[in-house]
This record gives C-alpha cells, sequence and structure tokens, in this order.
C-alpha cells in the first residue's frame, strides 16, 4: 500500500498538520518561505504564520536589467501579510547601501515588540559612505577617523522600556545606529544578549544601558568611539568582548561568573581594564594577564597578536581551568613560534588550540628545503603538550617557511594530540604543491595515532 502511495505521486509533506509545516518553514530564511507559497494551494498562506522574519538586502543579479527589490518594501509586505494572530520570536533586517527612513524602522520594531520577539537584530547602513572606524588594528588613536556622526536612525525610547511582568525581548543586536536612551523607566529586566556595533551613544548612555540589563549573560561592544569609561557588573555574565573600542579609557568589570573574554584591536597607552580591588592594567603593556590570572573560572580565551614583539601579551599568567585557545596573528617569523611557546608553558590543562593564520601569504618557499623548529623554541616542553591537548586546528595555512616551522613544532611537540586540522589558505596551489605540504606534515608526526585531517580553502 505503501509503495502504491509513492508510485501514485502523494504529496506527505502537504498532509502535514500547519503548525508541522510552519515550523520547518521556520527554519528558512524569509526570501525562500514566501516562495513556498507557489508551490500549491495547500501553501499559498503557510508562511503568513511562520514566527522568523529574516530579511537581507540583495544586490543585482548578474545581466539582470531590473533593479533589485528594496529591503523596506520586503519588510513591509511581509508584516503586511503576516497573520496578526501569529507570533514573531525573531525578527532580522540587514540593509544595504540606503538606509531606511526612521518612521520605517520605528514601524517595523513596534510591530515585532507587539508580536511578542525574542530576537531582535538590525544591520543599518549609515548614511554616510560605509568605511571602518579604525582603518586598522595598529593604527594609534590619534591617527584614527574622527567618530562617525551621520548614522541611519535613532532607535525609539519603547524599544529600552519593558515591564518585568510581560517582557519578551531576550536578544539584542543594533548596529550603525543612535541610541536616544528615555531619562526614565530604562529597563530590559529580560534580555540575556547585547550586541552593539559602530553605535553612537552619547555621554553615559551605555553605561545606563548595561546596567538597566541585570540579566545580562553575553555583552560584546564593537567599533563603539563614544565607549570612554565603562563599569560592567553584572551577577549573570558569562561572556564579554570589547572589539575596536580605542577611546576606551577605563573598563571596569565585576563579573564573578565570567568565563570568557574577548579582546582585537590596538590600545592606547591610557586604556586600563580592572576589577574591584585588584588593581589597574595597562592594556597597552599587558593584555590583561593580573585581570585575567585571577579570574579561575575561565575556560576559553580569543587573542589577537600586536605588531612588536613579543606580539602576543602574555607575562607569565596561570589560568589552570583554560581549556580553549585562540590565538589570532600572521605567524611570519620564529618569533611568533616562540610568543606561542611561552604561552603554551603557561597553560597547563589546554585541550584544544586553535591558530587562526590572519593575511596569509602564498608560499614563499619550496617544500624541498629541510625545515627545522628554532633554536630558541626547541627547550620548550609544555606540560599540555604531554597531558591534557587533544585538539589543533591550523587555519588559512599556506605552507611559508615560517608556517611550516610551526607545524613542525606542533606535530613533534604535541605527543598526546589526537587531531590536527588543516585548513588550506585560498591561493595555494592544489595537486602536487598541498600533497607534498600533508606529506612532509605526516613525516613530522611524534606521535604515529595523530589523525591529520585537510579541508578545503578557508
Amino acid at each position: 500500500m505503501a509503495m502504491q502511495q509513492r508510485a501514485g505521486g502523494e504529496d506527505r509533506v502537504s498532509a502535514l498538520p500547519d503548525a508541522t509545516l510552519t515550523r520547518i518553514l521556520s527554519h528558512l530564511d524569509t526570501h525562500q518561505a514566501v516562495r513556498s507559497s507557489a508551490l500549491s494551494r495547500r501553501w499559498r498562506h503557510v508562511f503568513t504564520t511562520v514566527p522568523v522574519v529574516h530579511l537581507s538586502a540583495r544586490p543585482r543579479p548578474p545581466g539582470c536589467r531590473k533593479a533589485p527589490v528594496r529591503i523596506e518594501h520586503m519588510v513591509n509586505s511581509v508584516l503586511l501579510n503576516h497573520d496578526c494572530t501569529a507570533p514573531i520570536r525573531s525578527f532580522r533586517v540587514i540593509c544595504l547601501g540606503s538606509p531606511p527612513s526612521d518612521i520605517l524602522i520605528d514601524q517595523w520594531i513596534a510591530t515585532a515588540l507587539f508580536a511578542g520577539a525574542e530576537k531582535l537584530d538590525l544591520d543599518l547602513p549609515p548614511r554616510v559612505t560605509e568605511q571602518p572606524i579604525w582603518p586598522h588594528t595598529g593604527t594609534s588613536v590619534d591617527e584614527a577617523p574622527d567618530v562617525l556622526t551621520e548614522l541611519s536612525c535613532s532607535m525609539p525610547r519603547y524599544l529600552f522600556r519593558s515591564n518585568a511582568a510581560d517582557a519578551t525581548l531576550r536578544h539584542l543586536r543594533l548596529a550603525s545606529c543612535k541610541l536616544d536612551l528615555p531619562e526614565q523607566a530604562l529597563f530590559l529586566g529580560s534580555l540575556e544578549t547585547l550586541w552593539l556595533r559602530r553605535v553612537n551613544a552619547p555621554g553615559e548612555a551605555l553605561q545606563r544601558l548595561v546596567a538597566a540589563c541585570p540579566r545580562l549573560a553575553e555583552l560584546t561592544l564593537e567599533e563603539c568611539p563614544t565607549v570612554k569609561r565603562i563599569s560592567v557588573a553584572l551577577l549573570h555574565l558569562r561572556t564579554f568582548k570589547i572589539r575596536c573600542c580605542h577611546n576606551a579609557t577605563r573598563v571596569f568589570v565585576d563579573a564573578p561568573s565570567l568565563q570568557s573574554l574577548g579582546f582585537k584591536g590596538s590600545v592606547a597607552g591610557c586604556s586600563a581594564l580592572s576589577l574591584p580591588d585588584w588593581g589597574e592594567v595597562a592594556l597597552a603593556v599587558d593584555i590583561c594577564m593580573p585581570f585575567l590570572e585571577r579570574c579561575t573560572n575561565l575556560t576559553s580565551v580569543s587573542l589577537s597578536a600586536q605588531q612588536q614583539p613579543p606580539f602576543f601579551l602574555w607575562h607569565r599568567a596561570r589560568l589552570p581551568g583554560l581549556t580553549h585557545l585562540e590565538l589570532r596573528g600572521p605567524f611570519r617569523n620564529r618569533g611568533h613560534i616562540a610568543a606561542l611557546a611561552n604561552i603554551l608553558d603557561d597553560t597547563t590543562g589546554l585541550e584544544v588550540l586553535t591558530l587562526a593564520i590572519d593575511r596569509p601569504q602564498v608560499n614563499e618557499a619550496s617544500t624541498c628545503r629541510v625545515i627545522k623548529v628554532p633554536k630558541d623554541v626547541r627547550p620548550s616542553n609544555a606540560e599540555c603538550f604531554r597531558r591534557t591537548l587533544r585538539k589543533i586546528q591550523l587555519v588559512k595555512y599556506s605552507g611559508t617557511t615560517t608556517q611550516r616551522r610551526l607545524a613542525l613544532f606542533l606535530l613533534t611537540k604535541a605527543v598526546r594530540a589526537e587531531e590536527l586540522h588543516v585548513t588550506f589558505a585560498t591561493g595555494v596551489g592544489g595537486g602536487s604543491e598541498t600533497d607534498q605540504f600533508k606529506k612532509e606534515m605526516e613525516g613530522w608526526k611524534r606521535n604515529p595515532k595523530t589523525r591529520i585531517i585537510y579541508h578545503a580553502h578557508g
């Protein structure tokens, strides 16, 4: 009987109840969900009850003479067709080109919140030409361009008011906008994740916003030039990331539940990160290591290299609970390998090591050349190599002389490693070149049980 039904072409998917079809479409972006309405009459109105609105501006396809549909027209059409009795759990809009008007943004946010949105994500382009606030991580504060003032729109004040009894917003992500916070009744009692990028907040607005989120578990500040002095005192905060906020002169953290701290970018000499009664730490001299070594519950740390030695600023910090470490840098000379060795000597319980190679270069040396570990690195005998390190990841490997020395160092020292994942960089020649890289790595293994897994360009 089942064979006959399949042979007869019975559409079993369409026979599913509306709730199941809605759940299926909620895993697609809104473009694809709307297109499902053309399948049959059964699917015509299913997309109107999908609780997820994910829309992004799309460039004109190659060879297409018609102008692409503007993002505001797409969002308005989806919201007007949405079933007013169905909730909107996630509302995400990514704009390109000219930004929508303030009135439209206001209407979108009001509609999403009224429908019970738990996640609100607005990535809005600035009205001025898009350019990085900090051209590169090595730019000093004096050389950095002025703060962008002509941002796309101001967030409505009601977004930052919530009643603890009926609040639903848990995740808020805003990019390229101004924050116009209310003078009173500022409270986001249900917010768990706050991500702000290129946000212009006058005065102490960011400080007030963070203080109004008592249940915040994840906080990210990225390219926010108005951040100067901020105090993060949150009982439930587990993840704190601050990236390219180069005007910050003091960041005060009181988070007993902190598990992950992320930092990226060059820092002015006056910048400081501190905890209560633990003193200030100059980030330009020491990348928060005296701060980090007191956070014994830290399990994951991600650091970016600076341009000058010691490249990765690590001043003999002891982190017994650290299991995951990610280092992002160019790895262009043996000084980078020596800096890595110094860090590994202090991470006694490390389990996963990720090395992301920034600005990878095409291979500059012949694979026929014999590679040796630098003499100043050979004595390194990190405890994690002999006991805990199980997984190593090399990202954007291009096979330069230094990178080959790095791979040789890891394969000969990490005697307990179970896996080495190598992702080749874009531009690395295929065929015989990659085969030679693979052959020499297999010959460098000190532990014959170490599996080397190769991945395509990344």
